[in-house]
């Protein structure tokens, strides 16, 4: 009975259409991947009901690491998958980071046109222990990412374009897991 009672309380939740389930607006949040995996400490499925999201990053040390010959795969710092959570290797748009040449470069990176077509571009770089902010903002046939003074833009297909976005997580990847554990702080704007 509990497990049904939970089940309609996630369907009504899932239908409600213009609330979000994100409450942690401009609190500073670590998120830690542990050494071994992919994913990083985080609530799943919550979402947010707009078209620009903004936040805050900042890491620390531990964004260093060498996986050798996978050393220029992207990992996710953060973004959004358009509509649903399943749409994340469909139609999303997420922030991207890799230690590269002795830096720590970030990139617009996004799933534009339903096939699992995806781009990247770089946006610039970040020092360790820098605070910096972003912003994605999904237009009909577009993301927007702005990053410290430069905007770059990604043409996505007008098919598919929600208001709700499924918050995306830090993620390290690519193939190979964390070789560490990598903790990235991030703060979401309203």
């Amino acid at each position: 009975m509990r497990a049904v009672s939970l089940t309609v309380f996630i369907c009504v939740l899932l239908t409600l259409p213009s609330c979000s389930v994100y409450s942690d607006f401009g609190e500073e949040i670590a998120y830690t991947i542990r050494e071994g995996n992919h994913y990083s400490t985080h609530d799943f499925f919550t979402y947010v009901d707009t078209d620009t999201m903004r936040f805050a990053f900042r890491f620390d040390e531990s964004a260093r690491y060498d996986i050798g010959s996978e050393q220029s795969d992207i990992n996710k710092l953060f973004g959004f998958a358009e509509g649903s959570a399943d749409h994340i290797h469909t139609y999303s748009g997420r922030f991207g980071w890799r230690w590269f040449n002795d830096s720590l470069e970030i990139l617009a990176y996004a799933y534009t046109d339903g096939s699992g077509t995806r781009e990247s571009v770089l946006l610039g770089t970040v020092e360790v222990g820098e605070t910096a902010e972003g912003s994605i903002e999904s237009k009909e046939d577009r993301y927007i990412f702005r990053y410290k003074g430069k905007e770059e833009e990604i043409l996505k297909s007008p098919a598919y374009h929600a208001k709700r976005k499924y918050l995306s997580y830090p993620y390290f990847g690519g193939n190979v897991p964390a070789p560490h554990d990598v903790t990235v702080w991030v703060t979401l704007f309203e």
